[in-house]
């Protein structure tokens, strides 16, 4: 009983974020999750010297997350999870950073936090994409 509380809150968060990926562009329901979407890229979390532990409050957060979304009719997806997560985790100041692989010959995309320059992936798949990056215009 005493995740009830987070529960619902994950379950409220995770109603506004679908409703916000129907709405909605992702750099904006991300910027309104207080989670902006990262364009340039992060190297810092491949240096596990660099790894960060969250508080327990963020990890009982997160596990909120997965137990809401393990059952969410429109899919457990490693956005959707992100972002929940990043709103839940706002305090620390999270940042979405999406990335792409080439897998048996299709490209795939994945979605992730990245917390002080450290990586959060429940899914801890984060190895096999490379991040997105913005495309600067050549002067």
């Amino acid at each position: 009983m005493a995740e009830l509380p987070g529960l619902c809150v994950a379950l409220v968060v995770a109603l506004v974020v679908e409703v916000g990926l129907r709405t909605t562009t992702l750099p904006r329901l991300a910027g309104a999750l207080g989670t902006p979407l990262a364009l340039d890229g992060f190297d810092s979390y491949a240096d596990p010297a660099h790894a960060v532990l969250l508080p327990d409050w963020a990890a009982r957060r997160m596990h909120a997350v997965r137990r809401v979304l393990r059952h969410w009719p429109y899919g457990d997806t490693c956005l959707r999870q992100a972002l929940v997560c990043g709103w839940l985790l706002r305090r620390l100041r999270p940042a979405l950073q999406l990335g792409v692989a080439k897998v048996d010959g299709e490209v795939r995309a994945h979605a992730w936090l990245v917390v002080n320059g450290t990586v959060v992936d429940p899914r801890r798949a984060v190895s096999s994409y490379q991040p997105l990056t913005a495309v600067r215009a050549a002067r």
